[in-house]
Protein backbone atom coordinates (compact mmCIF):
# COMPACT_ATOMS: atom_id res chain seq x y z
CA UNK A 1 0.00 0.00 0.00
CA UNK A 2 1.50 3.49 -1.05
CA UNK A 3 2.04 6.00 1.92
CA UNK A 4 -0.33 9.10 1.80
CA UNK A 5 0.82 11.81 -0.27
CA UNK A 6 1.93 14.77 1.90
CA UNK A 7 -0.64 17.28 1.15
CA UNK A 8 -2.31 20.63 2.63
CA UNK A 9 -3.76 23.64 2.03
CA UNK A 10 -2.69 26.88 1.38
CA UNK A 11 1.01 24.81 0.62
CA UNK A 12 3.27 25.12 -2.25
CA UNK A 13 4.05 21.95 -4.52
CA UNK A 14 6.99 21.15 -7.24
CA UNK A 15 4.88 18.77 -9.38
CA UNK A 16 6.41 16.74 -11.63
CA UNK A 17 4.46 14.04 -14.42
CA UNK A 18 5.99 12.24 -16.62
CA UNK A 19 4.68 10.56 -19.98
CA UNK A 20 4.22 6.72 -20.45
CA UNK A 21 7.36 5.28 -20.69
CA UNK A 22 9.45 8.70 -20.82
CA UNK A 23 8.18 8.91 -24.31
CA UNK A 24 8.55 12.02 -26.32
CA UNK A 25 4.89 12.31 -26.79
CA UNK A 26 4.89 16.64 -26.67
CA UNK A 27 5.87 17.00 -30.47
CA UNK A 28 4.12 19.43 -32.06
CA UNK A 29 3.01 23.07 -30.76
CA UNK A 30 -0.67 22.08 -30.34
CA UNK A 31 0.18 19.34 -28.09
CA UNK A 32 1.72 21.82 -26.24
CA UNK A 33 -1.02 24.19 -26.35
CA UNK A 34 -3.63 21.72 -25.50
CA UNK A 35 -1.84 20.95 -22.58
CA UNK A 36 -1.73 25.33 -21.25
CA UNK A 37 -5.58 25.09 -22.32
CA UNK A 38 -6.47 22.16 -19.97
CA UNK A 39 -4.19 23.65 -17.51
CA UNK A 40 -5.65 26.80 -17.49
CA UNK A 41 -9.44 24.91 -17.05
CA UNK A 42 -7.54 23.21 -13.86
CA UNK A 43 -6.71 25.96 -12.28
CA UNK A 44 -9.99 27.84 -12.43
CA UNK A 45 -12.27 24.71 -11.29
CA UNK A 46 -9.49 23.92 -8.35
CA UNK A 47 -8.63 28.04 -7.51
CA UNK A 48 -5.40 26.66 -7.67
CA UNK A 49 -2.32 29.40 -8.05
CA UNK A 50 0.22 28.39 -11.15
CA UNK A 51 3.89 29.73 -9.88
CA UNK A 52 6.16 28.21 -12.84
CA UNK A 53 5.93 25.59 -15.14
CA UNK A 54 7.93 24.17 -18.06
CA UNK A 55 6.73 21.47 -20.40
CA UNK A 56 8.78 18.98 -21.92
CA UNK A 57 8.59 17.07 -24.78
CA UNK A 58 8.30 13.92 -22.17
CA UNK A 59 7.56 15.63 -18.86
CA UNK A 60 6.28 18.42 -17.20
CA UNK A 61 7.28 20.72 -14.06
CA UNK A 62 4.78 22.58 -12.27
CA UNK A 63 4.86 25.00 -8.84
CA UNK A 64 1.56 24.95 -7.81
CA UNK A 65 0.18 26.74 -5.04
CA UNK A 66 -3.30 25.08 -2.78
CA UNK A 67 -4.53 28.74 -1.22
CA UNK A 68 -7.81 27.70 0.01
CA UNK A 69 -8.22 23.71 0.02
CA UNK A 70 -5.99 20.76 0.23
CA UNK A 71 -6.63 19.59 -3.25
CA UNK A 72 -3.51 18.68 -5.26
CA UNK A 73 -4.83 15.38 -5.81
CA UNK A 74 -8.38 15.79 -7.16
CA UNK A 75 -6.56 19.09 -9.70
CA UNK A 76 -3.85 16.72 -10.79
CA UNK A 77 -6.30 14.03 -11.68
CA UNK A 78 -8.51 16.67 -13.37
CA UNK A 79 -5.42 17.87 -15.35
CA UNK A 80 -3.60 14.68 -16.21
CA UNK A 81 -7.08 12.61 -16.65
CA UNK A 82 -8.57 15.73 -19.10
CA UNK A 83 -5.39 15.86 -21.24
CA UNK A 84 -4.89 12.62 -21.79
CA UNK A 85 -8.30 12.14 -23.26
CA UNK A 86 -7.91 15.27 -25.46
CA UNK A 87 -4.81 14.39 -26.78
CA UNK A 88 -5.86 10.60 -27.64
CA UNK A 89 -8.83 12.14 -29.33
CA UNK A 90 -6.66 14.74 -30.66
CA UNK A 91 -4.50 12.13 -32.25
CA UNK A 92 -6.47 9.42 -33.05
CA UNK A 93 -4.79 7.48 -30.03
CA UNK A 94 -6.13 4.52 -27.13
CA UNK A 95 -3.98 4.09 -24.62
CA UNK A 96 -2.06 5.87 -21.52
CA UNK A 97 -0.74 8.86 -22.24
CA UNK A 98 1.15 9.16 -18.39
CA UNK A 99 3.49 7.31 -16.77
CA UNK A 100 3.06 6.63 -12.89
CA UNK A 101 1.21 8.65 -10.26
CA UNK A 102 2.58 12.12 -10.57
CA UNK A 103 5.57 13.50 -7.76
CA UNK A 104 5.11 15.91 -6.02
CA UNK A 105 7.49 17.83 -3.49
CA UNK A 106 5.99 20.12 -0.59
CA UNK A 107 7.64 23.40 -0.36
CA UNK A 108 8.13 24.97 3.19
CA UNK A 109 10.71 27.27 2.94
CA UNK A 110 11.52 30.83 1.32
CA UNK A 111 14.41 30.15 0.35
CA UNK A 112 13.46 27.05 -1.50
CA UNK A 113 10.58 28.48 -3.25
CA UNK A 114 13.29 30.43 -5.33
CA UNK A 115 15.47 27.39 -5.94
CA UNK A 116 12.42 25.37 -7.14
CA UNK A 117 11.69 28.33 -9.55
CA UNK A 118 15.15 28.58 -11.01
CA UNK A 119 15.08 24.78 -11.61
CA UNK A 120 11.80 24.26 -13.03
CA UNK A 121 12.92 26.99 -16.02
CA UNK A 122 16.41 25.88 -15.92
CA UNK A 123 15.37 22.36 -17.11
CA UNK A 124 15.88 22.38 -20.72
CA UNK A 125 18.71 23.99 -20.27
CA UNK A 126 20.21 21.68 -17.70
CA UNK A 127 19.17 19.11 -20.10
CA UNK A 128 21.37 20.63 -22.64
CA UNK A 129 18.19 20.69 -25.20
CA UNK A 130 19.06 24.29 -25.53
CA UNK A 131 21.51 26.62 -24.83
CA UNK A 132 19.54 29.04 -22.37
CA UNK A 133 16.30 29.10 -21.01
CA UNK A 134 14.57 31.64 -22.95
CA UNK A 135 15.36 29.64 -26.05
CA UNK A 136 13.15 27.19 -24.94
CA UNK A 137 9.37 28.13 -25.48
CA UNK A 138 7.09 26.25 -23.39
CA UNK A 139 7.93 27.29 -20.06
CA UNK A 140 6.97 30.63 -17.32
CA UNK A 141 10.43 31.67 -17.83
CA UNK A 142 9.49 34.27 -20.41
CA UNK A 143 7.58 36.24 -18.23
CA UNK A 144 9.86 35.97 -15.29
CA UNK A 145 12.65 37.22 -17.38
CA UNK A 146 11.36 39.70 -19.84
CA UNK A 147 7.66 40.47 -18.75
CA UNK A 148 6.14 38.52 -21.10
CA UNK A 149 2.11 38.22 -20.76
CA UNK A 150 0.74 34.91 -19.46
CA UNK A 151 -2.50 34.46 -18.43
CA UNK A 152 -1.33 31.24 -16.69
CA UNK A 153 1.02 32.78 -14.08
CA UNK A 154 0.51 33.41 -10.77
CA UNK A 155 3.81 35.76 -9.86
CA UNK A 156 4.79 35.25 -6.30
CA UNK A 157 5.12 37.92 -3.76
CA UNK A 158 8.96 36.36 -3.32
CA UNK A 159 9.20 36.95 -7.21
CA UNK A 160 7.89 40.51 -6.40
CA UNK A 161 10.96 41.64 -3.78
CA UNK A 162 13.41 41.24 -6.79
CA UNK A 163 12.91 44.64 -7.52
CA UNK A 164 11.01 47.54 -7.06
CA UNK A 165 9.89 48.00 -10.65
CA UNK A 166 8.26 44.80 -13.02
CA UNK A 167 12.26 45.88 -15.20
CA UNK A 168 14.16 45.82 -12.20
CA UNK A 169 12.59 42.15 -11.22
CA UNK A 170 12.92 40.92 -14.65
CA UNK A 171 16.67 42.21 -14.37
CA UNK A 172 17.46 40.47 -11.31
CA UNK A 173 16.08 37.04 -12.39
CA UNK A 174 17.98 36.87 -15.15
CA UNK A 175 21.29 37.79 -13.38
CA UNK A 176 19.91 35.04 -10.54
CA UNK A 177 19.39 32.21 -13.48
CA UNK A 178 22.93 33.58 -15.52
CA UNK A 179 24.41 32.96 -12.49
CA UNK A 180 22.74 29.63 -12.04
CA UNK A 181 23.64 28.66 -15.35
CA UNK A 182 27.86 29.49 -14.39
CA UNK A 183 27.87 27.82 -11.83
CA UNK A 184 26.29 24.48 -13.21
CA UNK A 185 28.86 25.47 -16.49
CA UNK A 186 26.17 25.75 -18.81
CA UNK A 187 27.19 29.01 -20.69
CA UNK A 188 29.11 28.71 -23.83
CA UNK A 189 32.45 28.89 -23.39
CA UNK A 190 33.52 31.30 -25.36
CA UNK A 191 37.00 30.39 -24.88
CA UNK A 192 35.90 27.21 -27.00
CA UNK A 193 34.69 29.72 -30.04
CA UNK A 194 37.43 32.24 -29.53
CA UNK A 195 40.49 30.74 -28.39
CA UNK A 196 43.44 29.42 -30.31
CA UNK A 197 45.34 27.03 -27.89
CA UNK A 198 43.79 26.26 -24.71
CA UNK A 199 45.88 23.70 -22.47
CA UNK A 200 48.66 23.93 -19.37
CA UNK A 201 50.18 27.36 -18.84
CA UNK A 202 53.23 25.65 -20.55
CA UNK A 203 51.55 24.00 -23.12
CA UNK A 204 49.73 27.03 -24.63
CA UNK A 205 53.40 29.61 -24.08
CA UNK A 206 55.41 26.94 -25.84
CA UNK A 207 52.75 26.96 -28.83
CA UNK A 208 52.80 30.90 -28.81
CA UNK A 209 56.53 30.62 -29.08
CA UNK A 210 56.47 28.59 -32.13
CA UNK A 211 54.05 30.15 -34.01
CA UNK A 212 55.59 33.46 -33.10
CA UNK A 213 58.42 32.98 -35.06
CA UNK A 214 56.31 32.24 -37.92
CA UNK A 215 53.98 35.02 -38.29
CA UNK A 216 53.58 38.18 -36.53
CA UNK A 217 50.52 37.67 -35.77
CA UNK A 218 50.84 35.48 -32.73
CA UNK A 219 53.75 37.74 -31.64
CA UNK A 220 50.87 40.23 -30.48
CA UNK A 221 48.99 37.75 -28.44
CA UNK A 222 48.34 37.25 -25.10
CA UNK A 223 47.84 34.36 -23.43
CA UNK A 224 44.79 34.33 -20.52
CA UNK A 225 44.05 32.20 -17.62
CA UNK A 226 40.68 29.75 -18.00
CA UNK A 227 39.95 28.16 -14.92
CA UNK A 228 43.03 26.04 -13.85
CA UNK A 229 44.53 26.22 -17.47
CA UNK A 230 45.44 28.79 -20.41
CA UNK A 231 44.32 29.96 -23.73
CA UNK A 232 45.21 32.19 -26.75
CA UNK A 233 42.40 34.95 -27.55
CA UNK A 234 41.68 35.07 -31.29
CA UNK A 235 41.03 38.77 -31.61
CA UNK A 236 43.60 41.26 -31.64
CA UNK A 237 44.12 43.09 -27.85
Amino acid sequence: MRPPRIALSGAIYHVTTRCNNEQFSFQQEKDFTLYLEVLAKAKKKYETKIHAYCITNNHVHLLIETPEKNNISQFMQYLNGNYSKKYNRLHAKTGHFWGERFHSTIIDSDHYFMNALVYIEMNMARAKAVIDPKDWKWSSYHSHAFGEYDSILDLHPLYDELGSTPEERQKHYREIMHGEMESKDLLPNTNLTNGLAIGSEHFVRNILKEMASLHPFYARRKVYQYQKDFFLRRSRE
